[in-house]
């Protein structure tokens, strides 16, 4: 089996085993039994387990990548990972829910800075790299606590009432910091 083979196997079975054990209670035995893998080649491929969360997430968000660099407008990729979530709900509030936590929430910040600096891009005003890293940094933790909040709730918000939220600081927000950052000398600005 490839080596990719072999991690996608490892991936499905710790996605698998969330589906019922709490992540923090899955240990590297019961994930080898599930793939049908021993010990060493989990340790061939993985330092650990986190290692492999995290390998998972950024499998899933590779797989979609695609879809989200075409998108234009920033509703419909965030909504597309409010879906994401929604179909892998278990997996989700079971990462939530653990300490790897972080490993969620760095998966949704790569995914929604991204999309907050389509939105600079697609201002056609000149932007200065740090002004863009600034804004996409604000912006893209805003939107991921908006996902913490409503993974916090179990999802129970309806997820049109989450994009309509963002909507509301994101239209104009971003034009605005712009604005405001172009007056600024410190984040390498000319006009």
């Amino acid at each position: 089996m490839k080596e990719s083979g072999t991690k996608i196997k490892l991936a499905e079975a710790l996605k698998s085993l969330m589906m019922t054990i709490p992540f923090d209670k899955i240990t590297i035995e019961m994930l080898t039994g599930r793939a049908h893998l021993n010990r060493n080649t989990f340790y061939y491929h993985f330092d650990d387990i986190y290692s492999l969360l995290e390998w998972a997430y950024k499998q899933d968000l590779l797989a979609n990548i695609d879809a989200y660099t075409k998108i234009e407008d920033w509703k419909v990729a965030y909504e597309l990972i409010l879906d994401y979530i929604e179909k892998h709900r278990k997996f989700c509030l079971n990462t939530f829910h653990s300490v790897a936590r972080d490993l969620l929430e760095s998966f949704l910040y790569s995914v929604a800075s991204d999309l907050v600096g389509k939105v600079i891009k697609r201002s056609n005003r000149k932007v200065s790299i740090k002004l863009t890293e600034a804004i996409q940094n604000f912006y893209g933790w805003a939107l991921v606590m908006q996902v913490v909040q409503w993974l916090a709730g179990n999802l129970k918000e309806p997820k049109e009432a989450v994009i309509s939220r963002a909507a509301i600081m994101l239209t104009g927000g971003i034009d605005n910091a712009i604005r405001n950052g172009q007056q600024m000398h410190r984040f390498g600005q000319t006009k």
